[in-house]
Formats: C-alpha cells, structure tokens, sequence
C-alpha cells in the first residue's frame, strides 16, 4: 500500500519539478530576443497541447476513477468500515484499499492534467504579451 502512495507521490512532484523548470527556462528566453523566444514558446506550446490531446482519454478515465471513489465512499460508512475490522471481513477491506490506491492515483493523473493545462495557459498568456509589446510604438 505504501508503495502505490509513494509511486503517486514521486511521479506528481517530479512531474511539477519538471514543468516548472520548463516555464522558467521560457521565461529565461522570453528575456532575451522577442522573436526566437516567440517561435520557441509556441513550438513547445504546440508540445504540451499534442501531449494534452494525447492524454485526453487516460484522464476522462481518471475522472471516472474519482467520482466512482467519490460515490464509493459517500455509501461506505465508518461504522461499516468498523462493523468490516471487527467481523474481518478482509475482502470488503481490501476492495476498499485497493480503490482507495486507484482514487489516489486517478486523482494525481487529474492533477498532473490540470497542471499541464495551466502550463499551456501561461504560455498562450505570454504569447499573447509578446504579441501586445510587439504592436506598442517605440
């Protein structure tokens, strides 16, 4: 159980790690020339939506994951959870762990999407800006 929590963990900080290195180096480029960094914030915006499209199906099924949890969990009761500890009634216990595993990691595909969309945001945001300085008399 540890395992599959730990797993989720380490994939959603890396993949935060990751994409917040990559706005920074975009921004770092944006600092410098306005036409190469426009052609290279809109090449690897390009990137991230093929990647979102990509993705788009893996994620509708991880929103299916979270709101069947969700459902799961309003009829799943603490005493019926009590009532399954004293009876040992493993099975019921485990099916539970193990959907609460799958939430877990159906949540962080969510997450990881949400961020992704707002990377391709701040993008569109800065090309926008780029385009705005670009029309300003000098």
């Amino acid at each position: 159980m540890a395992h599959q929590i730990d797993k989720c963990y380490v994939s959603l900080r890396s993949k935060l790690a990751e994409a917040d290195e990559r706005m920074s180096a975009l921004k770092t480029k944006m600092a410098g020339q306005a036409h190469q960094a426009q052609r290279d914030v809109q090449q690897h915006l390009d990137k991230v939506r093929q990647h979102i499209e990509q993705q788009r199906g893996k994620i509708s099924a991880a929103q299916v994951e979270v709101k069947h949890w969700i459902e799961d969990k309003k009829k799943t009761t603490n005493e019926k959870i009590a009532e399954w500890k004293v009876k040992r009634e493993t099975s019921k216990l485990e099916g539970r762990a193990e959907g609460a595993e799958r939430y877990a990691a159906a949540a962080a595909d969510v997450a990881l999407a949400a961020v992704e969309e707002a990377e391709a945001a701040a993008m569109e945001a800065a090309l926008a800006r780029l385009d705005a300085d670009a029309g300003r008399p000098t």
